[in-house]
């Protein structure tokens, strides 16, 4: 008896790779994911796209009995293994297909049948039907009844009735349905596979919710798009739709008669990004079309015209490009026209107004890597704006500040994906190139650096804020960072030697600290340091468990100043730094009933000669920061090189840790400075009414510092709390600080915030010969939170209040509808911030927000701010 088993095998395999969608894979773009967001190629009913499987099987080693004549009364139920090699984890060997069934039966024309309980696993895939045929002279084989095929990723795919022609490689799957593991469903009323090249699905519905049951009748899904015909061309790459229609709750919202998206199978491809669309008073209507450029699999650009209503367009470019080495990515966007105020006035001249975000990281090998930052805006003012009844203006040279406001650009500042080594504040931008070498024990770093301010500066008109003059700050060229330590331990310590030197250009010098020979007016000058130190510190442990170790620090500075007045006039210094001294600390563990203990007292002392003033000396890099638990017990608290903590200062402090058996956890920090005379280096001077007056802005330049304070618990059970807190020496106020509560639980994640700092000076206020410390300088509450009131409704809020000002800074509050696979959200939107105020008044709007499962995250999603 002819034995047909193998072809059975082939025929119903490649059947049901096509009918029943063997291919569950998404093709998840590069693009894509580069992007951070979704192409309608994601649209294109992924899930339906099914692949041909094409598996050759080897010769069959079944026995004779499986297959048997059709008059043959039903035996035991009959199985055949197909294939060879070795055995998989499902139990077949490689490329092969085991088929059970109750009877297997051939008929006189050669027509085999399998039926009853068909049930065939194929490369980890279970596949069942109530009958099964094929006719080997026609190479025609049908499955009929409840054909299932359940895959090894758990989804699982139904149809009627498949047809597959071995011969011609086509087939045909009526009233096929899918459900992926992720709940994703394709429906279609026949699936069709012309050629190797072609496949058509007719009458289908995609959708990622949930189909629910109310009365015996299937609901709308929450979203879903439906299309009378999809056609997959792989010659050609592309894929087309006929009549598509997207439709909420049922309701159709969208239309198109004929479109066209790249082949989802596409490891890359291009296509439109999901559009922009607003409307403000600013700009009027706004839409923005993003489209997705893949050049190669390794790079792309996405093309994103804004065109507005009621100002010229704006042309953004989104650049990025992987190679072996690293990556580099780049933004870009360009405009013509007059700045215009947030209700669309126009104030001067069109010009070209542009802006570059561009960063990059490369490893060069396994020690060294380079990266690199150009960013900059292009916003121009006018020479003829007048900024003043007198008649004061500003020319050319300086520029607005909100450009990136203007046009709603998103992450312009601080974005966390910048490649470049340095970082800046806020509304900074920052150009720099970076050369780092780095290995276990040793460290060099080369950097040139320069930057612009799009801070306000004090000089805005109303409608016009202009930028702080970024001539202010210099261009460090270069920066040379390098330190190197032995590879063993040296007396129990630490051995470290380092370098560090900065050339700065300035074009205008802010500060105060020059030398008297620059009277004639000059304000720029250019300084060079080389600093070169050594540093030893020690870490030893006594057999009581005592903590010790003694510390040696020894640095020499030269300077060299040049341009301090017009003639070119030029200066040097050097000085010579060391401290000395040693920490110590004992930590102590007791364990209580349901409660574990844990206190450690600490303390540092440190002696360096005496602060030696001279007039050359810079504090360029020293000009601000602040005393908390992070620098109490560091040698020198200054962040940089110019200013130098001296004198013999003892750095006190105690730490205690609870931890409960219920999870609860109770932290806490308390710690000062105690010198032995004022460092006066620390001090600042204002002058009242031609009288100077020295204050301790850092709480450090006394005798006695301030007070730090740090406390936190944790119950382990989503609530969290915190303060960090300065405490005056002196008054015992409040000097400072930051206190939080944060909540998350399945329904609710909130966070209340209150950051403060009362050391603004008033120059109007002397009392008994002082200057007042204390004034309400910056009181700001914060609320963050998100609650559902039901497992479908829920309200959001981010409220941020100035109680200084008494005003409302950025705040939203919105309403939420939730389910399975959409989010609606309703926004209110109040900002007060000045680069959104219309003459003095804050800007409001209602936003809707529409978030679709499987597009990505929803925009109102956020994480506990701390």
């Amino acid at each position: 008896m002819k034995r047909n088993s193998i072809k059975l095998g082939v025929g119903l395999m490649s059947l049901m790779a096509i009918g029943g969608g063997a291919s569950q894979a998404r093709a998840a773009s590069d693009a894509t994911a580069a992007a951070g967001t979704t192409t309608l190629t994601q649209l294109s009913f992924e899930m339906a796209m099914a692949q041909l499987a094409g598996a050759k099987l080897a010769e069959t080693q079944a026995a004779d009995a499986a297959a048997v004549p059709a008059d043959t009364q039903p035996a035991p139920r009959p199985t055949a293994t197909l294939g060879k090699d070795t055995v998989g984890p499902d139990g077949l060997i490689e490329g092969a297909a085991y088929i059970e069934a109750d009877q297997i039966a051939q008929t006189e024309d050669e027509l085999i049948i399998a039926y009853g309980r068909v049930e065939m696993r194929h490369k980890g895939k279970i596949i069942r039907a109530d009958t099964v045929s094929y006719n080997p002279n026609s190479g025609v084989t049908i499955a009929s009844g409840n054909t299932q095929t359940i895959n090894a990723d758990g989804s699982i795919q139904f149809a009627d009735y498949i047809s597959y022609d071995d011969e011609m490689q086509s087939g045909i799957s009526e009233n096929f349905a899918s459900l992926g593991k992720d709940e994703q469903k394709v429906f279609a009323r026949k699936v069709e596979s012309i050629d190797p090249d072609t496949n058509r699905l007719t009458d289908v519905i995609y959708t990622p919710c949930q189909l629910c049951v109310e009365k015996g009748e299937t609901q709308e899904p929450s979203w879903s798009i439906q299309a009378s015909e999809i056609t997959q061309r792989r010659d050609k790459k592309m894929v087309y739709y006929k009549n598509a229609m997207f439709k909420l709750q049922g309701v159709p919202v969208f239309y198109t008669p004929y479109m066209w998206t790249p082949d989802p199978e596409l490891e890359r491809a291009s296509g439109l990004l999901p559009p922009k669309i607003g409307a403000n008073r600013k700009r009027g209507f706004s839409y923005e079309q993003p489209y997705l450029w893949s050049i190669s699999p390794y790079q792309h650009l996405i093309i994103s015209p804004q065109l507005n209503a009621s100002v010229a367009p704006l042309l953004n470019l989104d650049y990025q490009r992987n190679f072996y080495s690293g990556v580099l990515h780049a933004r870009f966007g360009f405009t013509n026209e007059s700045y215009f105020d947030n209700e669309a006035n126009r104030i001067g001249s069109e010009d070209i107004r542009e802006y570059v975000l561009a960063d990059g990281r490369f490893k060069i090998n396994e020690d060294w890597r380079w990266s690199f930052t150009a960013e900059h805006v292009k916003d121009d003012v006018d020479e003829n704006i007048v900024i003043d009844a007198q008649g004061n203006t500003i020319g050319r040279g300086r520029s607005y500040a909100n450009f990136f406001e203007r046009y709603d650009i998103d992450d312009a500042f601080n974005r966390n994906d910048r490649y470049g080594e340095l970082t800046v504040d806020s509304r900074q931008l920052i150009n720099q190139v970076n050369v780092t070498r780095q290995t276990s024990n040793a460290y060099l770093s080369l950097n040139m650096v320069s930057f612009q301010n799009l801070q306000f500066s004090g000089d805005s008109l109303v409608d016009q804020p202009f930028a702080v003059n970024s001539e202010i700050y210099p261009t460090i060229a270069p920066m040379l960072e390098a330190s190197w330590s032995p590879r063993h331990r040296l007396l129990g310590g630490q051995l470290t030697l380092s370098l560090n030197a900065i050339g700065l250009k300035h074009k205008d010098y802010p500060g105060d600290t020059v030398a008297p020979a620059a009277a004639d007016g000059t304000s720029g000058f250019d300084t060079a340091r080389v600093s070169v130190g050594a540093s030893y510190h020690g870490d030893m442990t006594t057999r009581s468990g005592i903590k010790w170790g003694p510390f040696l620090e020894a640095r020499h500075d030269s300077y060299k100043l040049s341009n301090l007045d017009s003639s070119g006039l030029e200066g040097d210094f050097s000085r010579g730094l060391a401290t000395a001294g040693f920490n110590v600390s004992y930590p102590l563990i007791k364990r209580y009933d349901k409660v574990t203990a844990i206190v450690e007292p600490l303390a540092q002392l440190a002696i360096s000669p005496d602060f030696e003033n001279d007039p050359l000396l810079p504090r360029e890099d020293s000009q601000a920061f602040e005393f908390d638990a992070t620098n109490l017990f560091a040698i020198n608290k200054s962040p940089g090189f110019d200013v130098y903590e001296s004198g013999a200062r003892l750095n006190l402090g105690f730490k205690t840790r609870l931890v409960f058996d219920s999870g609860l956890k109770v932290e806490g920090l308390i710690g000062r400075t105690l010198r032995d005379k004022a460092e006066t280096q620390f001090l600042k001077t204002r002058t009242v009414q031609g009288v100077n007056y020295t204050y301790d802005l850092y709480g450090l330049g006394n005798k006695n510092s301030d007070w730090i304070v740090n406390t936190s618990f944790d119950t382990s059970n989503g609530l969290y709390g915190y303060s960090r807190l300065r405490i005056d020496s002196e008054e015992t106020k409040l000097s400072q600080g930051e206190v939080g509560l944060s909540v998350v639980r399945p329904n609710t994640r909130a966070t209340l915030r209150y950051v403060f700092n009362d050391l603004l000076l008033d120059p109007t206020k002397v009392e008994n010969g002082k200057l007042q410390r204390f004034g309400d300088n910056y009181r700001n509450m914060q609320l963050y939170a998100r609650h559902f009131i039901t497992p479908n409704w829920g309200v959001s809020a981010r409220l941020d209040r100035d109680l200084v000002r008494e005003e409302w800074r950025r705040s939203t509050v919105s309403v939420i509808y939730r389910n399975d696979c959409i989010w609606y959200e309703l926004i209110y939107q109040r900002n007060d911030t000045r680069a959104y105020q219309l003459r003095g008044k804050p800007s409001s709007a209602i936003l809707f927000r529409l978030n679709l499962s499987t597009f990505g995250s929803s925009g109102a999603e956020f994480n506990d701010v701390r």
